[in-house]
């Protein structure tokens, strides 16, 4: 977000005293467990696999501060609904037989963190049109709330006795929570090269949050309440990265319009650069074949892509690691992203 429009017919460079106003949007719908690579397929066949619904909203402003530097500002906004099963399961996971089972759906939203990235082109603009590379380096300050509870039905009786469920308030999982609670570096790279019609990019961000854990309780919507604190029990706040390569190849019959397809893979890694990794934190990755069309007319910029998952990896934390187990996490088969800049 907020990053050059790269492979659009037209200057990927903002003048000097001017703005661009950017807004986009993502849907996410990740319904599918993995174990590492393994699709674990009983979970959709027990109708006890955790389904996650999110519409994220990018608002951005970029000031051009020289004909090379810029500045961006990136504040989203997040509609995000979670459906987690309530069942009694035995230890292949199956549903015991006579048992309640119901789902509980809990939700979030509201504004996430704040980004603001200084952003410099290495090459001079005037000399070189037709390539560059830029570099950005900037902060994200935790302006959204990484505490978001809601309500659930939760089972009060006693282990042996019948199940007497109560509506009380949670804490919503961490896959929803509009923010991290994490102050934190970002890095960027962008760098495209024109040959004909065809422009070549790769791009990549790369989050680094130093801090260990934001110190708000884990809270489980199922049978039993959360056990008691501890650093595992805390949500963590990791580092996250995203890098894409690719090429746009304009489609010169239809005049402000490219074709681009390349590799999307994004992530959070299990291990931080910097600082603990304790915490409880889902790690691993998506890696997608990326699709893409843009349109550019007079100071205006629109772009569809569609990722397309081809591997999915629920890497082992380093809790996992410690206590010899491998967790699962849900993802998606694909990405909408809807993107709009206007250069004023």
């Amino acid at each position: 977000m907020n990053a050059p429009v790269i492979g659009a017919q037209g200057s990927p460079y903002l003048e000097p005293n001017h703005w661009q106003f950017d807004f986009g949007y993502r849907y996410q719908y990740s319904q599918r467990h993995f174990t590492g690579t393994h699709e674990d397929k009983y979970r959709e066949t027990n109708n006890t696999q955790v389904k996650n619904l999110v519409h994220l909203f990018n608002f951005g402003l970029t000031y051009g501060w020289t004909d090379r530097t810029s500045i961006s500002f990136t504040l989203p906004y997040s509609i995000a609904e979670r459906s987690s099963p309530n069942a009694t399961r035995n230890a292949q996971g199956d549903i015991v037989q006579g048992t309640p089972f119901f789902r509980n759906t809990t939700s979030a939203r509201g504004i996430g963190d704040l980004n603001i990235v200084a952003r410099r082109w290495m090459l001079d603009v005037e000399k070189n049109t037709d390539q560059n590379i830029g570099l950005g380096l900037g902060m994200k300050i935790p302006t959204g709330q990484p505490n978001t509870q809601d309500t659930v039905l939760v089972n009060t009786a006693q282990t042996g006795q019948p199940a007497t469920y109560q509506t009380q308030t949670r804490t919503v999982d961490q896959s929803i929570q509009p923010g991290d609670g994490g102050w934190s570096v970002l890095v960027d790279l962008s760098a495209f090269k024109q040959i004909g019609i065809f422009t070549p990019y790769a791009t990549g961000s790369y989050l680094i949050n130093p801090q260990s854990t934001n110190g708000v309780r884990l809270s489980s919507s199922t049978i039993n309440p959360a056990p008691a604190v501890n650093e595992s029990n805390l949500m963590s706040v990791p580092d996250q990265y995203l890098a894409r390569i690719g090429t746009m190849v304009a489609i010169t019959p239809l005049e402000g319009c490219s074709f681009g397809l390349g590799m999307r893979i994004e992530g959070i890694p299990p291990h931080d650069l910097i600082g603990s990794d304790v915490g409880f934190r889902r790690p691993g990755y998506a890696m997608s074949v990326e699709p893409s069309l843009v349109y550019a007319s007079g100071k205006d910029v629109f772009s569809l892509a569609v990722p397309w998952a081809v591997v999915r990896n629920r890497q082992r934390s380093a809790t996992d690691q410690m206590t010899g187990t491998h967790g699962d996490a849900a993802f998606a088969d694909y990405l909408i992203l809807i993107t709009w800049s206007r250069r004023f």
